[in-house]
């Protein structure tokens, strides 16, 4: 679980992680018993945004330099299934794939396949389109289940008017909430981009585009403030 494979970062003894993501798996908090992933009761309920204690492990690996590999990308093959997933949609293998990589941390993740034709699913992704990769449509709409307000780096948001990458300035500042500082390796990561949070000249129109309601223009100005620039 999270909890633990966070202690095992943090010893700065490995490289690294094995770790299962997907959306469904990121809702729900650590647990011992690796079966409540895969119980249906675990998902009667409604269930709002990615548990922190996941969150907190993605950005510490991003912040410490470990590799997360992921495992179960596709929830044991039942967000390839509309009837066996907890949202009642059909994710593709694409989706799925492009999720668990734009995660932090995540470097790269391992497809269980049984023939051809699932290999060539697997690696339609290398050339899929933006549409084809975007994951937002699944995720979006749910009574149950909600990502409202929180950013998914999914990059609806783009192009910005002031040509910045606000996904990857939400990454780099939610870096440093989950850190409690700024560490040094972020903040030449953030110093690095093109264009800063202080060039956001408050237009709006990534807010319209966002799919899951980030208040766009407050985090560039929380990240501005933070960042100094």
């Amino acid at each position: 679980n999270p909890t633990v494979a966070s202690m095992a970062v943090k010893t700065g003894l490995i490289d690294v992680v094995l770790f299962s993501i997907n959306p469904c798996y990121d809702l729900l908090p650590p647990n011992e018993d690796v079966d409540t992933l895969w119980a249906e009761e675990s998902y009667t309920n409604a269930l709002q945004n990615i548990d922190p204690v996941r969150e907190q492990f993605y950005t510490l690996c991003e912040r410490e330099g470990v590799g997360i590999d992921v495992m179960k990308v596709y929830g044991g093959g039942d967000l390839l299934n509309k009837e066996n997933s907890p949202f009642g949609r059909t994710m593709t293998p694409v989706q799925a794939i492009e999720y668990a990589l734009t995660r932090p941390g995540v470097a790269a993740v391992m497809v269980g396949c049984k023939n051809r034709e699932e290999i060539a699913e697997a690696v339609a992704w290398s050339y899929a389109t933006p549409q084809e990769r975007d994951y937002t449509a699944v995720m979006t709409g749910l009574e149950k289940f909600s990502w409202k307000g929180h950013c998914m780096y999914c990059g609806h948001c783009a192009p910005c008017t002031s040509k910045i990458d606000i996904a990857a300035v939400n990454k780099f500042y939610n870096l440093t909430v989950a850190q409690g500082e700024i560490p040094e390796t972020v903040r030449e990561h953030y110093k690095a981009l093109t264009h800063h949070a202080s060039e956001c000249v408050e237009c709006g129109a990534c807010e319209v585009r966002c799919p899951f309601g980030v208040k766009i223009i407050e985090s560039m100005h929380q990240a501005a403030q933070r960042f100094g620039f």
